[in-house]
């Protein structure tokens, strides 16, 4: 008998991408919502200060965010052997959107254009690794993938990509930040 994934729905890059951006118009209008007492915390300027003088202690790092994104990462692997995958993908891409937006939004009304920065900062290094290795299971729905071997083959690739993008999570993106930080 022949393993194969029969997916009922498709999700195309477009549907993908008018999600992920009704999710970003969705978390800003969140924001906009709320009163500004509510969202004290991380992006005030105390909290900026005491981060940008912190020292890292890279072993805890990595292994608290090694543990959150291999978390994340087998729960979408093992959510894509469901006949409804994608559709499940695009609700989690419209809650990626929204999480962004919120938090592109909160910042921008925190700290203004100083809070944009450092949210493209906080996503650089790591961004480059994390999209191929989260990207790979979109393009496979796009295409309307069929064999599991060539499914857990894409996944492992795309775990080595995953491994190097919390690599640079840990060890580049704090430096980079809080070089950043002490420059603003």
């Amino acid at each position: 008998m022949r393993e194969t994934f029969h997916y009922q729905k498709s999700i195309r890059p477009g549907g993908c991408l008018i999600l992920f951006f009704a999710g970003i118009l969705a978390g800003i209008l969140f924001v906009q919502s709320q009163k500004e007492s509510v969202f004290a915390g991380i992006f005030s300027e105390y909290f900026l200060n005491q981060y940008a003088s912190l020292k890292m202690d890279y072993q805890r790092l990595f292994r608290y965010v090694g543990g959150y994104r291999c978390g994340q990462y087998l729960f979408l692997v093992c959510l894509g052997t469901l006949p409804y995958a994608p559709l499940l993908f695009g609700g989690l891409l419209f809650l990626l959107g929204m999480s962004w937006g919120t938090m592109i939004s909160l910042s921008t009304i925190r700290l203004g254009f100083k809070g944009v920065l450092i949210c493209v900062f906080g996503i650089v290094p790591q961004l480059f690794f994390y999209v191929p290795a989260f990207g790979w299971m979109l393009m496979w729905f796009w295409q309307n993938g069929y064999s599991r071997k060539k499914y857990l083959l894409l996944s492992g690739i795309g775990f080595f990509f995953l491994f190097f993008g919390m690599v640079a999570e840990v060890y580049l993106n704090p430096m980079i930040l809080q070089h950043i930080l002490r420059k603003l």
